[in-house]
Formats: C-alpha cells, structure tokens, sequence
C-alpha cells in the first residue's frame, strides 16, 4: 500500500513539473529570445557627405566631405555609447554685392554621444560634439600680412556642438545615415566671420564587426 501511494506521488510531482513550464509561458508570455546577443565592441568606419553654412541670411549652403572612425560600447542590446573622431569639413560662400568668395573650415570633430537601437536595423543617435579647429581659409587672400588666403588665427575658433542622427541598416555591416549637427560659439557682432555653424549630413557607415552576427 505504501509503495502505491509512493509512486501515485510521484507521478503527480512528474506532471507538476511537466506542466511548470506551459503555465510559466502562459502566466508570462516569455521564452529564450535566441536574438538577444550583441557585441559589446565594435568599430564604425564612415564617409559623409557635408551640406553646410554659417547661420546666416548673407551665405548659401555648399557641399564639403567628411570621414571618420567611431568606437562604440553597447551596454545592452538597445543601447550604445560612442566616441571617436571624425575629420570634418565645412563649406559655404559669401553671398555680398562685394564678396562672393568661399570659407573652407577644417576640424577634428570628437564626438560623445549615446545610440538606442528600436531593432538590428535601425538606431537613433544624439551627443556632444567638440569641434577643433585645424584651419580656416577663403578662395581670396583674406591675411594682407602674408598675402595668403588661410584666415589669421582666432578669426575662427573652436567650439562645442550637438548632433542628432539616424541610421538604417541596408546590407550586412552597411548602414546609411542622416544627420543634422550644428557648432556653436560666440563672434562679435560686428565679424563678418562667425562661429555658428549648421550642417546635414549624409553618411555611409562600415561595421568591423557585424553586429548580427552572434559572438562566438
């Protein structure tokens, strides 16, 4: 008699056990979700394009380039923090009865920014920028000094920024980019040349890494 109520306990507690999992999954509505690996680390190499100006009626918009490389830290599957360095360029031209010269600006843009990624496809990205000068110059010789064309330093100067961007994943490790990014820092009132500057950017982005590939 013992032993029947041994092993009908037993099957009972075989049954309670077979039956945890289904109530789990109804109670919870969860399962091993096979696509929740990502890479901590990965590389973002890119080429843009720069459609830029001076945040002013007298200059019209003109296309520059810019290239760079980006190191990125994901904290989970949804969420990234970059840095890294991009050598950007910054075009426009004078649009004045007596001046329709073009700016050139060169900087090394070093970014701080944070990514969230709604899917493997798609991310959304917004940060700090601190944008170095590395030289600014004109189509026509702008220091009478040394009869050269590169701007007197200080007439441009360096200068914090923000960027807000999207990416789309089009092939593998391919993504493209829009971006909106503007440099700002005080000019005297009187400067014909300012520090306040606007760009949309377009971009092509290569990962090192591809971030769909699970890690092994």
């Amino acid at each position: 008699m013992t032993n029947n109520w041994f092993f009908l306990f037993c099957s009972l507690l075989s049954m309670g056990f077979a039956q945890g999992d289904d109530n789990l999954l109804m109670q919870y509505n969860k399962s091993p979700d096979l696509d929740a690996f990502y890479r901590k680390w990965n590389v973002d190499l890119h080429t843009q394009l720069v459609y830029g100006n001076v945040k002013e009626d007298s200059r019209a918009f003109k296309i520059d380039y810019a290239a760079g490389a980006y190191l990125q830290y994901k904290f989970s599957k949804t969420f990234a923090l970059i840095t890294g360095a991009d050598y950007f360029n910054l075009r426009y031209q004078y649009q004045l009865q007596s001046n329709q010269s073009y700016d050139r600006l060169r900087y090394l843009s070093i970014p701080l920014t944070l990514r969230v990624f709604p899917s493997r496809k798609l991310l959304f990205e917004t940060g700090l920028l601190y944008n170095h000068l590395l030289n600014a110059q004109n189509t026509e010789i702008v220091d009478l000094a040394n009869r050269s064309n590169i701007y007197p330093s200080r007439t441009f100067k360096n200068a914090f920024g923000w960027l807000f961007a999207a990416q789309y994943n089009v092939w593998k490790r391919l993504n493209v980019s829009i971006q909106y990014r503007f440099l700002k820092k005080a000019s005297p009132t009187l400067n014909l040349q300012k520090n306040n500057f606007e760009a949309w950017v377009l971009g092509l982005h290569f990962f090192v890494l591809n971030p769909k590939k699970k890690p092994q």
